[in-house]
């Protein structure tokens, strides 16, 4: 029986060479591994033929119809540690590409460029970015210009523009910037609207402005100064009862006028807000000490709200004004001493059971934090962006962002001191328009010591001991006990022929062997080798052991990798050869050693830290493994 299986070879590729080229952060450890345990947990597929030796072992033949001209070579040799797949396909699509991945434990380098036809929508595109980070510097540019046909840009908008900055400090954080779009359809006259809020020994100080056109329905809530007064102790008066406070209104200046198509306010007031902090702090206190899943006492939380309630808010600036079609808005805002409650929010998920953070991770989270304040490091991230319509039906947009920092050197040693290894990284991406074309080319190199080692604890302490969770701590666990050595992913796209070529290297494959043998009926898997014939790939899975030396065709008809349609072929019954994996190309192409040459492992130690390439390299031998699977 021929299987319909839609190529999941060259599909199972395209997903590991997904994989490889596109890390995901840590913010996403559990997916990977659930639809690993979905695979684990698949029925066992039934061979199409079995061949039976006479010590018992056997080869399983899967036979896969191939959609198009798509052809597949893989291949698994548990004995050697290798995995090498090779792998072509058509495309309709009409760009050219070359994509190129490697990967040790401590981390992953790679390269690609790409050309292709150039969207209808875009007339001129440049894109760059750039970033850095090691023990000496860390910097990130990224700068962009692009002209857009078509409605990109509202109709009603001529043009906005945005620029401003974020600055991040062992204890502040601060931000200003300013904006303006320009066309917007205004009703009514100009208006606008000022607010400041500023911490005091008492509480807090709201200073607010309104001047402009107010809509006819809410003009009879400022049409006296009693009633404007009234307006506003009912708007800030609620939210200062919500919270256990207080706040009093004080009408500075006060203008109305009526005359007009449209009434006018002109308007100056504070707000002062006492028992506010004092209340949120003990608010969270309630919380905390009534909460079964926290395991601090009383005293220690108190300290803990005391430290939080430590924050303090210099400042917070909006404005916003509407005049000829105009609109501008600007911002400034500053809080300072936030490093108390910083390091209290982490001492409560630290004693938190359902904090949904690992005892390491929010470890590594508190010696940066504390490296951070030590250091004094100062993160700046800058902004400018616009876009306008220098035509009808054309949009250009242009934008920067530019990430800087001051004392990087003293945190990383700050750093190093506490036991914490930052690790090296660097991005390059340039695209750019070309007549009818754009092309792109790119490079990431990342290293962090034990890398994926630190990636794989990290991954199990996340899925836990829950059993919707066993199939991915199950493969996890056998991608550390295989001692992976180095993985490689190439990617070529041209002239409508789509070719992939990936392998990799454990020290003890029969870990994630005896882990994905589940898929053959919980056999022992020495090799799976894949050829394709005309429209046909054939999987060969050689076994050890399957049966006993003298067991009949009714017992190897019991077995879970057949039925009643597989063909089994008894000792003495056949006589034919089968293909074995060339484990010397496969070592060439990774430049690692094998069993059968001296040639010299590869020095490449580039890294990531993250989920998606201890995810990658499990798929790449599981691709292999489970070639034959729907």
């Amino acid at each position: 029986m021929v299987r319909n299986v839609s190529t999941y070879t060259i599909l199972a590729l395209a997903q590991v060479l997904v994989l490889l080229m596109a890390p995901v952060a840590a913010t996403g450890p559990v997916s990977g591994p659930h639809s690993s345990q979905q695979q684990l947990s698949n029925p066992v597929d039934s061979a199409d033929s079995i061949y039976v030796m006479e010590n018992g072992d056997a080869v399983l033949a899967y036979n896969e119809t191939n959609a198009g001209n798509s052809t597949a070579e893989f291949g698994a040799n548990v004995t050697e540690g290798l995995v090498h797949i090779l792998a072509t396909d058509e495309t309709e699509s009409d760009m050219d590409a070359a994509a190129s991945l490697v990967m040790t434990p401590d981390g992953y380098s790679g390269n690609g460029s790409l050309t292709a036809d150039s969207p209808d929508s875009i007339s001129d595109l440049t894109l760059d970015v750039d970033s850095k980070q090691d023990e000496q510097t860390a910097t990130g540019d990224l700068t962009l210009d692009a002209t857009l046909d078509g409605e990109s840009l509202a109709s009603s908008v001529d043009s906005m523009n945005t620029e401003g900055r974020v600055t991040v400090t062992g204890d502040s954080f601060s931000t200003k910037g300013s904006g303006t779009v320009s066309g917007v359809s205004a009703s009514g006259t100009d208006k606008s609207l000022q607010y400041d809020l500023r911490e005091t020994a008492d509480g807090f100080v709201l200073k607010g402005s309104q001047r402009g056109a107010i809509s006819p329905f809410m003009s009879d809530s400022w049409r006296t100064r009693e009633k404007a007064k009234a307006h506003l102790e009912a708007q800030y008066g609620s939210i200062a009862t919500r919270n256990d406070g207080s706040a009093t209104v004080t009408i500075d200046s006060y203008a109305y006028d009526a005359s007009g198509d449209e009434p006018t306010l002109d308007v100056d007031y504070h707000v002062e807000f006492t028992g506010l902090e004092d209340s949120i702090s003990k608010t969270i206190a309630r919380s905390l000490k009534s909460s079964p899943q926290v395991s601090l006492s009383d005293e220690e939380i108190d300290d803990l709200s005391a430290d939080i309630e430590r924050m303090k808010i210099d400042h917070v600036t909006f404005g916003m004004s509407q005049q000829n079609g105009t609109t501008t808005f600007s911002w400034d805002v500053k809080i300072e001493n936030y490093d108390a409650a910083v390091s209290a929010a982490l001492e409560i998920a630290e004693n938190t059971n359902a904090s949904g953070m690992s005892g390491q991770t929010l470890d590594q989270t508190k010696q940066m934090f504390e490296a951070q304040q030590a250091a004094n490091l100062e993160q700046t991230v800058e902004w400018s962006a616009e876009a306008s319509h220098p035509s009808a039906g054309t949009t250009a947009v242009s934008a920067e962002v530019h990430y800087r920092t001051d004392n990087w050197r003293a945190y990383t040693w700050e750093l190093r001191n506490r036991d914490v290894e930052l690790g090296r990284s660097s991005v390059t991406l340039h695209v750019e328009s070309d007549g009818d074309e754009v092309t792109a080319r790119g490079s990431v190199e990342m290293k962090q010591r034990a890398m994926l080692s630190k990636m794989t604890d990290s991954m199990l302490s996340s899925l836990g001991s829950s059993e919707a969770n066993a199939g991915g701590s199950k493969l996890v666990r056998a991608f550390q006990n295989s001692e992976f050595q180095s993985a490689r992913v190439d990617m070529d796209v041209r002239s409508g022929t789509v070719t992939v070529e990936g392998g990799a290297k454990f020290d003890n494959m029969s870990a994630l062997a005896d882990a994905l043998g589940e898929s053959y009926g919980d056999t022992d898997v020495s090799s799976i080798v894949g050829r394709t014939n005309g429209d046909t790939t054939t999987t060969y899975v050689r076994v050890t052991g399957l049966v006993g030396e003298n067991a009949s065709k009714a017992d190897v008809r019991a077995l879970a990798v057949a039925d009643a349609d597989t063909n089994i072929h008894m000792p003495g019954k056949w006589d034919r050869e089968f293909p074995s994996m060339d484990t010397e190309e496969a070592a060439t192409y990774l430049g690692v050693q094998n069993a059968n040459d001296t040639q010299s492992k590869s020095t490449n130690e580039s890294g990531q830290p993250g989920f998606g390439v201890g995810v990658a390299v499990v798929a790449l031998a599981g691709a292999a493994l489970l070639s034959r699977r729907d």
